[in-house]
């Protein structure tokens, strides 16, 4: 196991982090390229998510040095939170400019989901049709706080969006809420389903107060 992050919330820090890591998987994925991809392409894949409930400075910063890297990430926002304005062309322009450095919009849902599927699939679909109405462009993915109950395990989507948190995707992950990141190596993993895909979630309110 190789140690990536040692839980120090700086941009150098997630830096080098994606720089080991894109040792190991040199090409990463978006959350809506997986259905796609993920029985056809015979190595382990990355996909990075970041769920953003409630400030998009830091998410610009990341996503600048993503991309920097090439890198490409899905940004999840919320919808109907209290401390995004969605209203506001700043932020939508902000949104905008995170999206135009390739990186993907989706949809994150942090307040307590119902717990029918039915009832689920249509808040789904309720939420991501006002995020793609503020924003103007269409919204393909969703990510929940953490998985809902009562969704069939084999599926990969809710609401007619591609399911961050379904259970083939969240076998192998990496959260900042840890407190260090290891990493084995990705060849190392070629014969072993549970890790065909490894989700780097990393939420960027958290890194603020270190954004050095």
């Amino acid at each position: 196991m190789k140690k990536i992050w040692d839980g120090v919330y700086s941009l150098q820090a997630y830096r080098e982090a994606l720089k080991a890591l894109q040792a190991e998987f040199p090409t990463n994925y978006l959350i809506a390229e997986i259905p796609q991809i993920l029985s056809q392409i015979h190595r382990p894949k990355i996909l990075i998510r970041h769920d953003i409930r409630r400030s998009l400075s830091q998410a610009w910063a990341m996503a600048r040095l993503e991309n920097e890297l090439g890198f490409r990430a899905s940004y999840m926002i919320q919808s109907d939170s209290p401390h995004l304005d969605l209203a506001q062309q700043d932020t939508i322009a902000l949104v905008h400019r995170i999206r135009e450095l390739g990186h993907e919009i989706g949809l994150h849902v942090a307040r307590k989901a119902p717990t029918s599927f039915p009832e689920l699939e249509q808040h789904v679909e309720r939420a991501g049709a006002t995020l793609s109405r503020l924003l103007g462009f269409p919204i393909f993915s969703v990510s929940f706080s953490s998985p809902p109950p009562n969704i069939p395990e084999d599926s990969q989507f809710v609401g007619g969006k591609i399911n961050a948190t379904a259970h083939v995707m969240m076998k192998w992950t990496l959260e900042d809420s840890q407190t260090i990141w290891e990493i084995e190596p990705a060849r190392a993993a070629l014969d072993d389903p549970d890790r065909a895909l490894l989700q780097v979630i990393v939420r960027p309110e958290a890194w603020e107060a270190g954004t050095v």
